[in-house]
């Protein structure tokens, strides 16, 4: 069999012949080429077959696996003042671009970690593979190739969807770091129209929405809108995080995407992007010319994706979000959506919202004995403890705390 692997660094490619490979037991198909990806510009070159591959992959990708907002965050992440590396693994056969395992390399707690890349504001992680493909043989090689890099400690796969390409070999491969969650999603097929989605509320709901509308209009008109890409769709992003940041900061909590100082930055120039399949959707409810709350979203082969959801924190005891959210799914049945996906946590705000959910699970693949006491106590053990004490501990305490969670 006649193969090789090739891993870039930087500028230098490095190249272990078909004798080497065989002795790792890399088992790939004839003419099979696995390279390791560590530059913006060697990601850049494959724009179009990357694309290609999420048209026509054996799975329908999640947004967080698409060229557009891959391309995006290393435009804003991965730059030489950042702490990640690109770590693509991508696989060709016969020069076609067949798998890719999205990864960067960084580091935490003294442990180089190789995980989904944009994490954490990739809110799911996968691989893209080409239907005629065997995944199995394209990740187990792709684990001896990591192996053989030396420098890297343990893969962490976090947010793997139940419905995910990689899950079957992540449960079979890697061990699961006992941090299971949920993702909830509506349903949008199960409405032909308006007045169907209508009839999915009951009394008590209809009247709550009606009240929240009622309190509102005496502000002034009330509009919903969505807004195209430029100044104003940039000042509804950093107002939304803004007021988002207020909220949880005058409940102890600290959102380490929310408080990123990137990321208002990587969305006003995601929402520019014109890739096929994808469009940054921003919606606003205004009240008397005023916001009063705000949904970026992403819409992308059939699915919304709500990625943030903020309201004026001074209006937080009128909930303008509930009536917000009953009329972004309403616009995303209106475009011909399939699935409203709001997203992990499976918070209990999201309950009325949506109409079943997709199990999600935390994976970690140990190379080395620290990787091994990293995976088996911190991300097993200790990591699990702390988050849950987090969410149930009263704002007093978190406030206390607060300084400590944004380290």
């Amino acid at each position: 069999m006649s193969f090789k692997v090739i891993a870039e660094s930087g500028e230098v490619v490095r190249h272990i012949q078909s004798d080497v490979a065989t002795s790792l037991d890399i088992d790939l198909p004839y003419g099979g080429i696995l390279t390791l990806i560590t530059s913006p510009s060697h990601l850049s070159a494959l724009s179009d077959q990357w694309q290609n591959l999420e048209q026509n992959g054996a799975v329908t990708p999640t947004i967080f696996q698409s060229f557009a907002w891959i391309k995006n965050w290393s435009d804003h992440y991965a730059q030489p003042d950042c702490q990640n590396e690109i770590h693509i693994v991508a696989g060709f056969l016969n020069n076609t671009l067949v798998f890719i395992l999205p990864l960067m390399k960084s580091c935490h707690m003294g442990v180089s970690t190789l995980k989904w890349i944009t994490d954490p504001l990739g809110q799911y992680g996968d691989v893209l593979c080409a239907k005629d493909q065997t995944l199995a043989k394209w990740m187990s090689a792709s684990l001896r190739f990591i192996n053989r890099l030396k420098d890297i400690d343990i893969i962490r796969l976090r947010h793997v969807r139940q419905n995910s390409i990689i899950e079957n070999f992540a449960s079979q491969h890697f061990v699961d770091a006992k941090l299971h969650e949920q993702a909830p999603f509506l349903d949008l097929t199960a409405f032909k129209s308006d007045a169907d989605y209508d009839a999915r509320y009951n009394s008590q709901q209809r009247k709550r929405r009606k009240k929240i509308r009622s309190k509102l209009e005496e502000m002034g008109v009330v509009e919903f809108k969505t807004l195209k890409p430029g100044s104003d769709n940039d000042q509804a992003i950093a107002e939304a995080i803004r007021e988002k940041n207020e909220w949880l900061s005058e409940r102890g909590r600290f959102n380490r995407v929310m408080g990123c100082p990137r990321h208002v930055q990587f969305l006003k120039s995601l929402s520019r992007s014109t890739a096929n399949d994808f469009e940054f959707v921003t919606t606003e409810l205004s009240a008397g010319g005023k916001p009063v709350s705000w949904e970026i979203g992403f819409s992308y082969r059939g699915t919304h994706f709500a990625y943030i959801t903020s309201h004026a924190n001074a209006l937080t005891d009128l909930s303008p979000g509930r009536l917000h959210m009953d009329l972004s799914q309403r616009l995303a049945l209106s475009k011909g959506q399939e699935r409203f996906d709001l997203m992990v946590p499976n918070d209990n705000h999201k309950e009325s919202w949506c109409s079943d959910k997709v199990n999600t699970k935390d994976y970690f693949y140990a190379t080395s004995w620290r990787g091994k006491i990293y995976g088996y106590f911190y991300l097993s053990v200790i990591r699990p403890a702390i988050r849950n004490a987090y969410y149930k501990l009263p704002q007093q305490i978190l406030k206390l705390l607060q300084p400590l969670t944004r380290h």
